[in-house]
Order: C-alpha cells, then sequence, then structure tokens
C-alpha cells in the first residue's frame, strides 16, 4: 500500500478535554469530509454521530490518540467501533522516524497566541502531515537499515498502550 492509499483510509482525529477529562471539541477528516461538534460533544448523540463518520474508515490516526484520545472516549462512549480499528499514533512514531529530535509535541502554525484554543480539525491535518513526514523518513531508514524497520515492526507487533492496542483490540 502506498501512502496515498493510506491515508485515503484513515480517519484523522482530535479530541480536546477539559481539565476534568470531559470531551468539550471534537474534529475528524475523512476523504475531505469534516466532522466537527462544540457544542454537546461529549454527547451520545454526538460520538454515535463521529462513529458514523468513522464507519468506513480502516485506520484512525492522531497525535497521542493511544495516550489520550481514545482512553477518553472508552470512559465515554465505549460502544464505539472506532475504538477497534487500528491506530496510527503520531506521537509513538516520532521518537522512532527521528531519534536526533526529542521534541515530539505538534507544531500549531494556526495558533499565534499561547492563550487561543486548540482548533481539533487542524490538529487532526497537523497529525496526518506529521505522518507523512515519519513515512518518508521510515523510507529512508528502511532503504539504509532494514534490519531497524523489521526490528521496529517486531516490537511493536501485537503491541497495547494504555489498553488500546495498535491493530484493533
Amino acid at each position: 500500500m502506498d501512502l496515498s492509499e493510506l491515508i485515503a483510509q484513515t480517519l484523522l482525529l482530535d479530541i480536546e478535554t477539559t481539565r476534568s477529562g470531559k470531551i468539550r471539541h471534537i474534529g475528524a477528516v475523512y476523504n475531505g469530509s469534516l466532522f466537527e461538534e462544540i457544542k454537546g460533544a461529549g454527547s451520545k448523540k454526538t460520538l454515535d454521530k463521529l462513529d458514523h463518520f468513522a464507519q468506513s474508515a480502516t485506520y484512525i490516526l492522531g497525535h497521542n490518540l493511544l495516550g489520550h484520545d481514545f482512553p477518553i472516549l472508552n470512559i465515554t462512549a465505549p460502544w464505539l467501533q472506532l475504538l477497534k480499528k487500528p491506530v496510527i499514533d503520531t506521537l509513538y512514531l516520532s521518537p522512532l522516524a527521528f531519534p536526533q529530535n526529542p521534541y515530539h509535541r505538534l507544531v500549531k502554525d494556526y495558533k499565534l497566541i499561547r492563550t487561543a484554543l486548540n482548533s481539533p480539525v487542524e490538529d487532526a491535518k497537523i497529525a496526518a502531515s506529521v505522518f507523512v513526514d515519519q513515512w518518508q523518513s521510515f523510507r529512508s531508514i528502511a532503504e539504509h537499515d532494514p534490519a531497524r524497520i523489521d526490528f521496529y515492526r517486531f516490537c511493536f507487533q501485537d503491541s497495547v498502550f494504555n489498553g488500546f492496542s495498535g491493530t484493533g483490540h
């Protein structure tokens, strides 16, 4: 599968929460369509609409999905089918793709002032952009050090992070 095919089958997702862990804003992108909800973002109705939006996606991609978004979604809406889809988490891939760069937060050019609220739709798109860079890095590594890619594959096969599998659960 090439990168464009993979992205075409992937839901880009980000959720924003309150300090207490309640969902306050959801953003997702799939095949050029946007899903965004602020008012009632954590309601069953909204989460069911998100699940329907994600229905035909094969993969879910985001930054820190396994450590943040999926645990929150699992607590709030454990029935979601999207929680069973394979995950591409750019946070976990960053140190492998770019070991020389210890900084693995999303760089948000759209956010000009520190107090501006995050945009989950923009963050989901940025995560996809980061993944494109990671993909290219892994291709380069595979050309020069294929054993390292095999090692990464071995290490992550059947991995589980915070109760979530990178290949569905």
